[in-house]
């Protein structure tokens, strides 16, 4: 008997502590203080590894015992705890946070909450980049961030260019410094835009500073995602679309061409001979032409674009994780242009002990593409209708007796050039962060970048050469000077290696509730090195299989090679920063950089870069309780950045030939050298300092928030050429004789409310001005280079004092004479019109610049529409003035032309020269475009559902533009002496429409 009562003792102790632990379903919805569910909120079991996220409802479900305690968070709200206890469902409203709107931005070697910064920092949040196709991650700025220009590419694989601030600096690099989770790069095009977290903008000098010689340009901070504690979330993104020229430029037809062809001849016989009625001694094209080609259609297809990503994270409090892998493929306009990319990713934060936490984050991109040349839009623009891509005989049309433009389609084809370009990068992480006590962090991170590329380009060059004209024969093909090879191989090697340090210590406390410091300390250092190899083969077999490959072909003395260590470079840095608040209302930060590149002589290796900053937060006064405004922040600063990446003068050499000369007491001839080169002993970075100040403000119970920002920024040591006399026989060289400002205001407005528990909308405004010049040169001997050179003997830039980077410098056409010929200004009125009227009439920088964005949920829709706008730049038409005789002309301009029996004083009339450089080309920048819109669906999930979310979309790209130039594109990216807004073998702005759709398993 008592065994058995000892055993329902025991079994009741069982019962008991099994009833104690008892899992229970516990379920609820998570909203805010307006009844919005809130999707994607965590929900997280405390001290063990399990947890969710919330539906698209706000709804969740979780297994928790009695006595639990699960944390319930989202972004921008305030974190709530519970005990579970006998109740099995909750109804969760969470705060939004105040301090959270502000956010907390990545900064260099840290972080910062935006509610003290006291500098200038836009930011992207990856959320937005998910909502749309983005290509490539700097697409995305485009009219989102004040103060960021960007001039959009959309040619297959290529990268958008990026002004922050406008352009300081002629002959040095103009690009801002990339930093990708800690990886300082030239550019982030092998960064899937579904792996980015956010994306941070620092403009001024007072954020800039802590980078010292590689900031002058700004800076673009990129964050990937991480994994976050909880159940493992699968997300698989994909989109697909078409893509076709947005603008296209009518040409006349084979019948117009004629005419104004023919008119041309006619006027061009006139001016050189006598006066004749006898029309067959002209050499007039034939009216009745048997083709028609549109050559635009011709070269181009319709553009295809797939995207693929799949990513899982989760992890437990201990180990999170972030893998990621991507695909993107995209068939260009052109024929035969293609570029793929893979791309994988993997972010994994440890938490080795209390104190000790490790991550690294891996990024690998394989991309292939084959790429074409862009001058095949000149060519088409420029080829006669009346050429076909192929004549009665099959044979490639020609056009060599009419004018010397190429046949478009021979280069577009592959029948006698095959071009492949690989690449391969890897970029590696590894950081280390140790608790040395509650308030004092030591971070240590190494980090290396290497990039390999693969350049194959096959010719053909006999195949080539007979098809280009009908009367060239085997026996007529001379190859070149040096080797007459029938066809020839090219494969070259590149590759570039860097190695990064960080050590620093961050140190971060508050003292008697009222004083918080936040300092760093550190040390950095850098190490770059490339290479390359390239090897030539002639003769190379025509098969397909086998033209890529360096082992066949001739083995003689014809082959060519080359090949180059690049120099190593070496930075070496010391980094600090101090940040100070009072009661989150006075605020103070200063930052300080030592530099020492090993890219400059000794003696002039290092340099000093520092900034002050300062902030005051008036609502936190007393006087401010009662004001409209529930932030209102005021800052300012000024600091000195650098840029090293200026061209060096490297002395190739330093004597040649001087002829012969006499010398001596006969006045005997003798053969002399001269010295023709010489170099700035002191040249080292360029320097710029800025001052700024801004206003930050919320108001309308947070609905409302903007910046203004007004700045100046003053490269004073800018990098320019100096030409001294004929007569000391030197050519130009490089030194620091010049001062480029840059002064502009920037606003940002932002608007966000919700109307009921199912309408919510955003609205956002952006606008910034630039004023771009050359302020002033400290030597008589500056030479004011020209550049923007159209390919026919003619020049349209020029550089000078008191004149934006990139300015035109061009003969004024002031009207159309009784002959039908441009007439230029006289404006010296010495009665020559030549080199010494030139005047300038504006720069492709533009003055104004900006955006508009709308977003609108309602229910389980969502609709966003995305805009920008580029004003006050000046843009020429290359392609249009590239003429020498008998090339295609615009319809407009055919319907516009002066004639005798109708007379313009706008268009002149039919002619075969070649034209000045002159404001006849020269158009307006201004534009204002549609970059997006997007309707999306997201489909309601039940406890039944197999996934979190499912999200269907379709987006329109650039669909629609309001431009006054009349060529294809007004956004011309390039050299401030070279192309850029020149349109002249440009790529056209594309419009896209696409599917998509978003999943969350």
């Amino acid at each position: 008997m008592k065994s058995k009562i000892k055993i329902l003792v025991l079994l009741l102790l069982v019962l008991s502590v099994s009833f104690g632990y008892t899992q229970n379903i516990i379920t609820g919805t998570i909203v805010d203080q307006n009844n919005v569910p809130l999707p994607g909120a965590n929900v997280i079991i405390k001290a063990k590894q399990k947890g969710t996220q919330t539906d698209f409802d706000g709804n969740f479900s979780i297994e928790a015992s009695n006595g639990d305690i699960i944390t319930f968070s989202y972004l921008g709200f305030i974190e709530q705890n519970i005990t579970v206890a006998s109740n099995k469902s909750y109804n969760i409203i969470l705060k939004e946070d105040v301090s959270a709107l502000d956010e907390v931005l990545i900064v260099g070697y840290g972080t910062q909450k935006k509610a003290i910064l006291t500098s200038s920092v836009a930011q992207i949040k990856g959320e937005e980049l998910s909502k749309e196709p983005v290509l490539n991650a700097t697409q995305a700025l485009q009219g989102k961030a004040s103060g960021v220009q960007v001039v959009a590419s959309d040619a297959p694989g290529q990268a958008s260019t990026v002004i922050i601030r406008g352009l300081g600096t002629v002959q040095g690099g103009r690009d801002p410094l990339y930093v990708v989770d800690g990886i300082l790069t030239d550019n982030i095009n092998n960064i899937n835009s579904s792996d980015i977290e956010s994306i941070n903008v620092l403009k001024d000098a007072a954020s800039l500073a802590i980078y010292g010689n590689r900031g002058a340009n700004g800076v673009i901070i990129v964050t990937t995602k991480k994994g976050k504690a909880g159940k493992m979330i699968i997300n698989f993104d994909t989109y697909t679309g078409v893509r076709d020229i947005l603008t296209r430029v009518e040409l006349a037809n084979a019948s117009q061409y004629v005419t104004y062809s023919n008119e041309a001849a006619r006027r061009d016989y006139l001016t050189d001979n006598n006066p004749t009625n006898d029309d067959s001694t002209i050499g007039f094209i034939p009216t009745n032409q048997p083709y028609d080609t549109n050559w635009l259609d011709v070269i181009t297809q319709t553009g295809l674009v797939s995207n693929y990503n799949m990513s899982v994270s989760g992890g437990s409090e201990r180990i999170k994780a972030f893998f990621s892998a991507g695909f993107n493929r995209e068939r260009g306009v052109l024929l035969n242009d293609e570029f793929n990319r893979l791309t994988l990713r993997s972010n994994v934060d440890y938490e080795i002990s209390k104190k000790l936490n490790f991550s690294h984050n891996v990024g690998v991109q394989l991309a292939s593409g084959t790429p074409q040349n862009y001058g095949l839009f000149t060519a088409a623009y420029k080829q006669a209708p009346i050429i076909p891509v192929r004549d009665e005989n099959d044979a490639y049309g020609s056009s060599v007796n009419i004018n010397n433009v190429a046949n478009p389609a021979i280069d577009a084809s592959n029948d006698f050039k095959r071009d492949k370009n690989k690449f391969f990068k890897i970029q590696s992480a590894f950081k280390l962060d140790y608790e040395i006590l509650q308030d004092l962090t030591f971070t240590s991170r190494f980090s290396i970048e290497t990039e390999y590329g693969r350049f194959y380009a096959f010719r053909n060059r006999l195949g080539n050469f007979l098809a280009q004209n009908p009367f060239n024969t085997e026996s007529s093909f001379e190859g070149d000077s040096e080797n007459p090879a029938n066809t020839r191989l090219t494969v070259t090697h590149t590759n570039t290696y860097r190695w990064f340090l960080d050590n620093y210590f961050t140190y971060k406390k508050t003292y008697n509730d009222a004083h918080t410091f936040n300092a760093t300390l550190g040390i950095t250092a850098e190490e770059n090195r490339g290479e390359f190899l390239s090897a030539t083969r002639n003769n190379v077999p025509l098969d397909s299989n086998l033209n890529f490959n360096l082992s066949t072909g001739d083995e003689d003395e014809t082959q060519l090679n080359s090949g180059a260590l690049g120099v190593v470079d070496r930075l070496y840095s010391y980094i600090a920063r101090i940040n100070y608040d009072y009661k989150d209302k006075y605020l103070f930060g200063a930052s300080f950089r030592r530099d020492g590149s090993s890219k400059f002589k000794k003696g002039q290796q290092f340099g000093n870069f520092f900034a002050l900053s300062t902030g005051w937060v008036l609502t936190e006064e007393t006087f401010m309780e009662n004001s409209v405004f529930d932030i209102l922040k005021l800052r300012a600063s000024y600091g000195e950045l650098g840029n090293q990446n200026v061209p060096l003068n490297v002395l190739a050499a330093t004597t040649g030939s001087g002829g012969f000369y006499a010398f001596g007491q006969n006045q005997n001839l003798q053969q002399g050298i001269t010295i023709t080169s010489t170099i700035e002993e002191d040249l080292t970075w360029e320097t710029t300092e800025e001052f700024n100040v801004g206003l930050e403000f919320t108001l309308l119970d947070y609905r409302l928030s903007g910046e203004i920002d007004a700045y100046r920024r003053l490269n004073r040591n800018a990098t320019l050429q100096l030409e001294l006399p004929d007569i000391i026989g030197f050519d130009p060289f490089n030194s620091h004789v010049g001062e480029i400002e840059n002064k502009g205001i920037e606003l940002a407005l932002n608007w966000k409310d919700n109307i009921n528990d199912h309408l919510k909308y955003n609205i956002g405004f952006n606008v910034s001005y630039n004023k771009n010049e050359i302020a002033k040169v400290t030597n008589p001997f500056f030479n004011e280079q020209i550049g923007g050179f159209i390919n026919n003997g003619q020049y349209t830039k020029k550089i000078a004092v008191g004149q934006p980077l990139g300015s035109f410098y061009l003969y004024d056409v002031e009207g159309i004479d009784d002959n039908g010929d441009l007439v230029y200004k006289d404006l010296n009125e010495d009665g020559v019109v030549d080199e010494s009227d030139r005047a300038f009439f504006g720069s492709y920088l533009p003055k104004v610049y900006g955006g508009i964005n709308l977003g609108v949920q309602y229910r389980k829709f969502d609709f966003s529409v995305d805009t920008f706008a580029n004003f006050g730049n000046k843009v020429y038409n290359g392609k249009k003035a590239q003429r020498f005789g008998n090339e295609n002309i615009e319809l407009v301009e055919f319907n516009s032309r002066y004639t005798t029996g109708r007379p313009s004083n706008t268009t002149p009339r039919a002619f075969n020269d070649v034209p000045l450089s002159s404001t006849y080309y020269l158009e307006d920048g201004d534009f204002f475009r549609v970059n997006n819109i997007t309707v999306g669906y997201t489909i309601p999930s039940t406890e039944k559902s197999f996934f979190n979310s499912i999200r269907v979309y379709a987006t329109a790209k650039n669909p629609f533009i309001f431009q006054k130039f009349t060529g294809f594109t007004p956004e011309l990216p390039g050299a401030p002496l070279g192309n850029a807004g020149i349109e002249l073998d440009a790529y056209p702005t594309l419009k896209s429409f696409y599917v998509g759709l978003n999943t969350s398993f």
